[in-house]
């Protein structure tokens, strides 16, 4: 009797433990669409065999609905390639961006720094993925100012970069779309959500949006916590082990008393 009561119990304890193990469950698998974005652009429009498109914005991701928090370890796996242009549909690119972001507020398209509650990676993670002015640069085609070897385009109601200028990281020309805390993701890329994050927009890497046809999936999964916080056991379930518990206590006071 003895031995049973002590395997119930032992049991039980075993069985509240387990809640403490994090769930590795993939947490979303989401379509991006090419012509969205979160950078800053002009005139970002595109008008081909009697349609017009304009690039759009990037919607924010909560999270939370995700069952993500800041502190979370993820990976996210891109398939699937975009066009980067209607007129020349063998010019392809798999790779995507993304930033955090302390909020869900996008500003306008003219604003070079368009999620303004960015947050950065940590610096591990950081020195991987982030891009920085000193690392790799995107910069828009073309601009409201007329800046040196410029040409303005009536139809865009823009000034248009020429030349070598278009591959050039430190041309006059455009301006930088990038700003600190936007990450590339390389097919394959895994890393920790910084701990005050709440959102994440997402988009493909690209200086000209509304020409881009296709999409690209990402897969999320969550695959751990940086502090190992244990998730928390259901109520029902909690109370089914205490009663067990409780029962076995019981059930020895009776066997005592009995003696």
């Amino acid at each position: 009797m003895k031995k049973f009561l002590g395997a119930l119990m032992v049991s039980s304890l075993v069985g509240l433990g387990a809640f403490s193990t994090v769930n590795k469950a993939e947490a979303a698998s989401l379509t991006i669409d090419p012509t969205y974005t979160f950078l800053k652009t002009y005139s970002d429009a595109t008008y081909y065999q009697g349609v017009n498109t304009v690039a759009g914005n990037t919607k924010a991701i909560s999270l939370a609905d995700l069952g993500l928090k800041g502190g979370d370890s993820i990976n996210l796996n891109i398939s699937g390639m975009f066009n980067t242009s209607v007129w020349n549909p063998g010019q392809t690119n798999d790779m995507t961006i993304g930033v955090f972001s302390t909020s869900d507020q996008l500003l306008d398209t003219s604003s070079e720094k368009r999620v303004v509650d960015s947050v950065a990676l940590n610096q591990q993670d950081a020195n991987q993925y982030s891009y920085t002015p000193n690392t790799w640069t995107s910069n828009t085609l073309f601009d409201s100012t007329a800046f040196p070897d410029s040409t303005f385009d009536s139809g865009k109601n823009a000034y248009m970069c020429n030349g070598a200028n278009l591959s050039d990281p430190n041309r006059t020309c455009g301006q930088q779309t990038f700003f600190d805390g936007v990450f590339g993701i390389f097919r394959e890329t895994t890393l920790t959500i910084p701990t005050t994050a709440k959102f994440l927009f997402l988009a493909v890497n690209d200086i000209f949006y509304s020409d881009n046809t296709g999409n690209i999936l990402v897969n999320i999964d969550k695959t751990g916590t940086v502090d190992n916080q244990a998730s928390v056991p259901e109520p029902n379930a909690v109370f089914g082990v205490l009663a067990t518990i409780a029962l076995a206590l019981k059930m020895k006071r009776k066997q005592q008393t009995a003696k």
